[in-house]
Order: structure tokens, then sequence, then C-alpha cells
């Protein structure tokens, strides 16, 4: 599946973002979470419990994981500042199928279930919030059904690195630069392909002069092209 990396800003409810945001800086979730810290490295929702509660990402990051029968990591999400996760997990009482650990030091707004119903059935726009909230995720998942049916593996990273340079991109010297450094075993985890197929790709762009590597980051050569190139392989 391709990763969603997921934040309110994704393309498909821009308002979500916005709202949620207001909501966690003086509204609504402010009122119903409690902050707490998760260190790096941690996990805080194990796969196949019950989630006792959804949680806001106020800052860091978050992966949502499983290990494959092979013990090869995969990860599914990066979530990231703006993000609510779990909610329909927690008032479902459903386990998620995946884990979620921090990958760099996270605070988060943590809310209980059962304040969350309270919410729900009190204020309309708290309502509306989460079924957006869970709108948006069933969107985006469809969309990643999509896309791994219709395209291989070399249109994936591709599209995966534009998803990277959206989120993380700087100008540099005409170039795209991909300011987090990520290693050739997280975008393999992350497709859920093999490191020596990754590594076989990466080498390709790079000799078809798409991408190369400054100082350990990823810099897209032309952004125009490289999605020219991506047309050309879908057809």
């Amino acid at each position: 599946m391709i990763p969603i990396l997921s934040t309110g800003k994704d393309k498909l409810d821009a308002g979500l973002f916005a709202r949620l945001k207001s909501a966690a800086t003086g509204g609504w979730l402010a009122e119903a979470g409690t902050t707490i810290t998760v260190a790096k490295g941690r996990t805080f929702v194990n796969a196949d419990e019950v989630p006792l509660y959804c949680y806001y990402v106020l800052r860091g990051r978050v992966i949502s994981y499983e290990y494959t029968l092979s013990g090869r990591e995969r990860i599914y999400n990066f979530i990231e500042e703006g993000s609510l996760m779990l909610d329909a997990n927690t008032l479902m009482q459903q386990p998620p199928p995946v884990s979620f650990m921090a990958i760099t030091p996270a605070t988060l707004l943590r809310i209980p279930r059962d304040v969350l119903l309270k919410k729900i059935h009190s204020d309309p726009e708290v309502a509306l919030d989460i079924i957006s909230s869970v709108s948006n995720k069933f969107l985006l998942a469809m969309e990643q059904i999509r896309e791994t049916t219709h395209h291989n593996v070399l249109w994936k990273v591709c599209n995966l690195l534009v998803s990277f340079s959206e989120r993380y991109g700087v100008e540099y010297d005409g170039k795209l630069l991909i300011k987090e450094k990520i290693s050739q075993q997280v975008l393999a985890n992350l497709l859920g392909v093999n490191r020596i197929t990754l590594v076989r790709i990466i080498k390709e762009l790079r000799e078809l002069n798409l991408i190369e590597q400054i100082n350990g980051f990823y810099c897209i050569r032309s952004i125009e092209k490289l999605k020219q190139f991506m047309e050309e392989e879908q057809n």
C-alpha cells in the first residue's frame, strides 16, 4: 500500500486541519484532552488492544507499524502535527491492527472515550469534526488502494518522493531538497518492498538524473520532470 503521510493539511479536507488546530488551542480538544509527552521510540498503543483514548498530535511525529511474519517492520502511516488518530477505534471500541510509536519526541493530547462521547452528544460541531476526520481517513485509504492496484513499484517510489517533497521540500540551487534524512530501509518499509528492490530503483532514478543525494538528503532535480516521468510510467 502507498503510505499515508498524515497531517490535517491533506488535500481532501484542508478545512479539517484548521478546525482541529483551533480546537486544540483553546477549543473542545483542549478541554477534553490531557497533554502527555511520549519519548522517541516508545510504542504507546499496541496492535489488537482496544484503545481507551484517541490522540491529537501537538508536536512531533508518530508512525503506525507492524512486523511481518518474516520479522520485517512495515510502516503504514507517518502521523504528524495536526493529526487526530484512533478516533474511530476508540469510539467503536475496535482494536487497531497496527501499533503506534513516536519516532521523535512527541507531545499529544490524549482524549478519553467517555469525554469524547459527551462532547459529541453536546456539540454538533464536535460531531462534525469527528465525522470529517473519520471520512477523511476512509477516502485517503481508498486512494491508497487505488494507487496500489494501478501502479508499479517504480511509480510508487517516485510518488513517495513527491509526497515527501511537498511536506519537507526546500528550494536548493534550483532543485527541491527533501530536508529530512530518510534511510533506504525506511523507504522500503513504507512501501512494503525489500531493500534490494528499493536500492535498484533509487539507482535507476539517479541514472535518469531525476534525483540525487546531497549530504544524505534526497534532492529532486526537477519536480516537473519527475512528475512527467511518473505519467509516462503510468501509461
